[in-house]
């Protein structure tokens, strides 16, 4: 199977993910459920009772929950920049991914708040030590109660570790969503500077432009008090702290086991993925001619836009 048609069947899961494409049939945790190629050779996801539908089977499937929702497909995106990363973005046709370690916010992949973290450690000991009492197989562990409580401990500690591996494994690229301009993510996301762009796209152009789309998960962040609520094991790059709610972010997660580098670089089409850019409002007007002279240098026709922050009002 070549790239392209893996990124489309991954486009295909992502979009399709919850519920079968033949009778609208939600799934449920665990629910078996089949990816693959109709009488017409479209693709469908169909559940047990609509599987006779699939004339080649691509995959079977065990269905979980998302950690994150979804946005709309045309949910509108925007990436605010400074040039130097614009010119970047073109000239390599890949997106970068920030390993989430090297984040302003210290909380990027974090369970919760320090002072509850015993709490934290509570409830998991007590899961754990229950999932080793009555295994899945329906029967019951023959270990004694002093062996129960030493492999949760054991394993409490993997859950440790683990924090700090997946933040130094985990991979982001953020997006602010948000029908229109933001002035607030101009100030924060370029410094206001003179020579900044705003990419504008969509969820749809995102995600169908991203040439690794099976490895990357693209979803909503959710945001808690942390003072009262913990992220989840599986949720952590998916939440953040309630102070960074203005961000409205939406952001694409790549995970590297064999990288230790501090970024990666994921190939992407730039027509499908870039709709529209905006240039700063502090940009002289010689700016957006730089920013088309580049756009045709590597072969784009993007409409470039002035900030919309700059219209004239009338009294």
């Amino acid at each position: 199977m070549d790239k392209n048609t893996e990124n489309l069947i991954s486009v295909f899961i992502d979009e399709n993910y919850d519920a079968c494409t033949e009778c609208g049939h939600s799934y449920r945790d665990d629910e078996e459920h089949f990816i693959g190629y109709g009488e017409n050779g479209d693709l469908k996801s169909s559940c047990n009772a609509c599987s006779s539908n699939i004339k080649v089977v691509l995959l079977k499937r065990e269905f979980y929950r998302r950690p994150y929702k979804v946005p709309r497909h045309d949910a509108v995106l925007w990436r605010y920049m400074d040039f130097s990363k614009y010119v970047s973005l073109l000239s390599t046709s890949s997106i970068y991914f920030a390993r989430s370690d090297t984040f302003e916010d210290h909380f990027e992949g974090a369970q919760g708040i320090k002072s509850n973290r015993e709490q934290w450690d509570r409830h998991h000991l007590d899961y754990l030590e229950r999932a080793i009492t009555y295994p899945p197989d329906g029967g019951k562990t023959a270990l004694t109660s002093e062996e129960i409580k030493s492999e949760a401990q054991r394993l409490l500690k993997q859950l440790h570790s683990s924090g700090k591996f997946g933040r130094e494994r985990t991979y982001i690229n953020c997006w602010h969503e948000n029908e229109h301009e933001s002035e607030a993510m101009w100030r924060l996301y370029s410094s206001y500077i003179n020579n900044a762009v705003a990419i504008k796209t969509t969820y749809k152009r995102l995600s169908s432009s991203l040439e690794e789309r099976k490895n990357i998960q693209i979803g909503m962040v959710e945001y808690l008090d942390f003072r009262k609520q913990f992220s989840g094991i599986n949720s952590a790059f998916w939440r953040k702290r309630k102070s960074f709610q203005h961000e409205r972010e939406v952001r694409a997660v790549y995970f590297e086991f064999e990288n230790k580098n501090l970024g990666i670089s994921i190939p992407c089409n730039l027509p499908t993925l870039i709709e529209a850019v905006y240039i700063s409002p502090k940009a002289p007007e010689w700016f957006k001619r730089v920013v088309d002279d580049v756009n045709i240098k590597y072969g784009l026709n993007i409409t470039v836009s002035e900030s919309e922050l700059n219209e004239e009002p009338f009294y």
